[in-house]
């Protein structure tokens, strides 16, 4: 091998160790960004009395919800399964799921119907309008949440990573979130339009609900183990049939579990193959699901003869 062949090889490990060095980064630089932002805006609505920054500050806790996740799915539920936990770790993530969207949802329920009621009172000459601070806030978001999303992109395509450029999403539309913020503000400060701000709240805290309902959702269905859609129980019987010795695939039970899967199958082989050669065909198709299926799938796999 030449010496560039070589630089080469040493140059592409460098490059893997700095991409994984860099997801574990981004996970955490997401997690606190959007904590720090969540904080910050709330802390700024409840000083200014603006209600669609306080709107914009829930959005930014959902994000740190979001990034909390995938660190937590990747350093908890990642874990082997051990003694205590035979089936593995795969359910912490959906069980923090479950109880953030439950508190989601009911925060977000009071501040809707709180901004609703600020909409009338706003065009019944009751509203007040809120201060200025709240509009430089909100440009600090929008700010801060483009470069977040930016930064979470860049890492996201280089590894390709679906749950990085997913956040990325996430914090570019809370960019878009503060500028309708910032527009609502200026809007109730300088053209009297006190209706704006709750308004946008009531926007905010809608769009809040649907994405607190789905994260709910998918809690449940980690939590309670839902069946794997048809086309995937379609793949893993394809995947059993083709090893070799298998002559038909007589059940197959797939389900989620935590973050990983659980399928459950009976394969029918050669009547005249010794328990031994049945066990190695059972050892082949379990290896060959769990390559198709990733290293979070549990195989459980019975052999019976094959009797046309």
């Amino acid at each position: 091998m030449s010496r560039n062949s070589l630089n080469y090889c040493k140059s592409s490990t460098e490059d893997f160790k700095e991409c994984a060095n860099c997801e574990k980064k981004a996970g955490w630089v997401a997690v606190w960004a959007n904590l720090s932002l969540a904080i910050f805006k709330g802390f700024i609505g409840l000083l200014s009395g603006s209600q669609a920054i306080i709107g914009d500050a829930l959005f930014s806790f959902k994000d740190f919800i979001a990034s909390l996740v995938v660190v937590i799915g990747v350093k908890v539920s990642g874990k082997p399964a051990d003694d205590q936990h035979p089936y593995g770790h795969g359910k912490v993530e959906y069980v923090a799921l479950f109880f953030i969207s439950v508190g989601l949802l009911i925060s977000t329920g009071y501040l809707l119907v709180h901004s609703a009621v600020g909409v009338w009172e706003s065009f019944h000459g009751v509203g007040t309008t809120p201060k200025l601070v709240a509009f430089w806030a909100a440009v600090i978001s929008v700010f801060a949440n483009y470069k977040l999303a930016q930064y979470l992109r860049c890492v996201g395509n280089r590894l390709q990573s679906p749950s990085m450029l997913a956040n990325a999403r996430h914090n570019h539309s809370d960019a878009m979130s503060s500028v309708m913020v910032a527009v609502a503000i200026l809007g109730g400060r300088f053209l009297g339009l006190q209706f704006l701000d709750p308004l946008v709240a009531v926007i905010e805290t809608v769009a809040l609900l649907a994405m607190s309902l789905d994260m709910l959702k998918e809690a449940v269905k980690g939590l309670f183990d839902s069946a794997l859609p048809a086309n995937k129980v379609e793949q893993i019987e394809a995947v059993a049939r083709l090893v070799p010795g298998v002559k038909k695939v007589s059940k197959v039970v797939a389900r989620h579990l935590g973050q990983g899967m659980s399928v459950d199958m009976t394969i029918k082989i050669d009547p005249s193959l010794t328990h031994e050669e049945g066990y190695v065909i059972v050892q082949h198709v379990r290896e060959s699901i769990m390559a198709a299926l990733g290293n979070h799938t549990t195989v459980h796999i019975v052999f019976e003869p094959y009797l046309p």
